[in-house]
C-alpha cells in the first residue's frame, strides 16, 4: 500500500459548533462557523426517526444544499445523500458505509465514481480523510478538549482539496460524532 500524499496547508477551515438538543435521545446537528467563529456559514440539522436524516443549509441563501438519510447509529451504517451542484445545476447522490479493523474504522464514501475514506483511530480525536484513488489527504477535523463534561461539542475541520464537496466531510464528522457518544 502507497503511503498517501498529505498537503502541508488548508485551503479552508471551519469550526463546527454541536447545536443544543431538547433531549438526550435527539440528535444533534452542528452550526458552522468560519475559522475565527465570527460567521455562521451552514446549518446541519439531524433528526431520528425509523430513519435517521440530516439536512445542511446555506445560511447566505437559506437554501438545502445537501440531504442524508439512512441508519448510522449502532453497528450498522447504511446511508445515502444527496448534494446540490450549484454550478452544474444538479443534485450528485451517493452513499457511506463502515468497515471496522482492530484498531480503526473506515467510513466509505462513495459519489460521482469517485470513493473517499474517512479513517479514524480508536481513542484519538482526529480523523483523516483519503482520496481513495489518488492516496491524497483531502481533509481532517479534530475535537477540541473540553474543559466542562457539558459544553457542546466543538470540531476544527481543514480542507486541503475541493475535490470532494464540503457536505462529504460535514456529514462524515455528523456520524461519527454520533458514534462515539
Amino acid at each position: 500500500m502507497q503511503p498517501y500524499i498529505e498537503s502541508k496547508k488548508a485551503i479552508r477551515t471551519y469550526v463546527l459548533v454541536e447545536n443544543a438538543r431538547s433531549s438526550r435521545l435527539e440528535l444533534n446537528g452542528f452550526t458552522i462557523f468560519d475559522s475565527k467563529e465570527k460567521t455562521s456559514l451552514y446549518q446541519l440539522t439531524a433528526s431520528r426517526s425509523d430513519i435517521d436524516s440530516a439536512v445542511l443549509f446555506d445560511n447566505s441563501g437559506n437554501k438545502m444544499i445537501a440531504n442524508l438519510e439512512g441508519i448510522w447509529i449502532g453497528t450498522k451504517v447504511n446511508v445515502t445523500f444527496s448534494i446540490y451542484d450549484s454550478k452544474l445545476n444538479k443534485w450528485t447522490d451517493g452513499i457511506i458505509r463502515r468497515t471496522a479493523h482492530w484498531f480503526s474504522v473506515d467510513f466509505i464514501v462513495e459519489y460521482n465514481n469517485e470513493q473517499v475514506i474517512a479513517n479514524r483511530k480508536s481513542n484519538v480525536r482526529k480523523v483523516k480523510v483519503y482520496h481513495k484513488k489518488k492516496n491524497e489527504l483531502l481533509a481532517e477535523f479534530r475535537l477540541r478538549p473540553q474543559r466542562i463534561s457539558v459544553a457542546p461539542h466543538k470540531y476544527d475541520m481543514e480542507i486541503y482539496s475541493n475535490k470532494a464537496p464540503d457536505a462529504i466531510h460535514f456529514f462524515l464528522l455528523l456520524i461519527i460524532d454520533h458514534r462515539i457518544q
